[in-house]
């Protein structure tokens, strides 16, 4: 004997999806426009920036970049890290803590990374000046101190001041350089 569906079951299963989908498209766009604040933000702070790129890593291989920076002090690789919590590292920890709410849980030194991704950078980019962050967002908190190279992305600009992209004011000495690395980084095509 079939059983038989109530009239009134359509609907509702119409509005739940309907409620899902919406649920659904709003945490994207949350995602996509706090991602579109971060680039903004990194990008402030550059004349001209690269996202997601490989560089060769001068064994013979790439390395992938997240964000690498001409500013007015020189080149800047940035490594952008989300992770919710009281952060626990130091420069000489192997691994770093985080605490959060509901977890704790504990991740490699992102600084180790750093240091080999300005190493390929360097090898670019003679004398100009490298320097290198690993930067948090706002909902990471350092009850205990940051390391050296870690920043908030609140605390980008008072580390680096905004530039004034309109005026052009690249350096000419980081101009060829900057033209250099740019020839030689490749998309990094399994990067997000």
């Amino acid at each position: 004997m079939p059983i038989e569906i109530p009239s009134w079951t359509y609907p509702v299963a119409a509005a739940a999806a309907i409620i899902a989908l919406a649920v659904w498209g709003t945490l994207l766009w949350r995602r996509y426009r706090a991602r579109k604040q971060i680039d903004n933000t990194i990008a402030s702070v550059a004349y001209e920036m690269l996202r997601n790129v490989l560089i060769p890593n001068g064994n013979g291989g790439h390395i992938h970049v997240h964000y690498l920076l001409l500013t007015q002090r020189g080149l800047l690789v940035a490594d952008v890290l989300d992770m919710a919590g009281a952060i626990f590292g130091g420069d000489q920890m192997i691994e770093w803590t985080v605490i959060g709410k509901k977890r704790r849980y504990t991740f490699p030194n992102p600084q180790h990374t750093l240091y080999d991704r300005m190493a390929a950078v360097r090898l670019l980019t003679g004398e100009v000046p490298v320097e290198g962050r690993v930067i948090f967002t706002q909902k990471s908190e350092f009850p205990k101190g940051k390391p050296r190279h870690v920043l908030r992305i609140d605390d980008l600009a008072s580390e680096f001041p905004p530039v004034d992209k309109v005026r052009g004011n690249i350096t000419a000495a980081f101009g060829e350089v900057w033209a250099n690395v740019k020839k030689n980084a490749e998309p990094n095509p399994l990067a997000a």
